[in-house]
């Protein structure tokens, strides 16, 4: 009985709309934008395609990785961009638009997927899913995505 009890308060605290929590992280959903601000700073770009109000690991992401002192310090050598898919959140037509070509051009696939590409729109790496309780694999990403970035200048 008690494994079922913590078992149902941990689903319910990943269940948590993360939107609920605030981040030091900067996000921006301009990709535009994005590109002009990694070009004049030498950053590499960060989409996150996300379903932020209804995909379990994405939640998860938001709750554990974004909270993390390691993932926000790295956050600040790359320019992020949220690329959201929600089902409840309220969003623009001009933006889900903005999303679905960002998501046709560089992913296909399942959510959370991160995708980096520098100023010229160049992939330098893709990393699919989240492991819950593990965002060590995720910061291990970034570090890989901002050594390339270095190496590229």
């Amino acid at each position: 009985m008690k494994k079922i009890i913590v078992l149902t308060l941990m689903l319910a605290w990943y269940l948590v709309p993360a939107q609920e929590h605030k981040t030091e992280l900067n996000w921006l959903t301009d990709f535009e934008k994005a590109k002009v601000i990694a070009k004049k700073e030498h950053k590499p770009i960060l989409m996150l395609f996300t379903g932020s109000d209804w995909c379990p690991p994405c939640k998860a992401m938001h709750n554990e990785l974004f909270h993390n002192p390691e993932f926000i310090e790295l956050s600040k050598q790359v320019v992020l961009v949220m690329v959201d898919f929600p089902r409840r959140k309220p969003m623009s037509m001009e933006q889900r638009k903005k999303n679905q070509m960002l998501a046709s051009k560089f992913h296909r696939g399942g959510v959370p997927t991160f995708v980096a590409v520098t100023p010229d729109e160049k992939v330098l790496g893709k990393m699919t899913g989240y492991m819950f309780g593990h965002p060590e694999r995720d910061i291990n990403f970034f570090k890989e995505i901002i050594e390339k970035n270095k190496k590229r200048k």
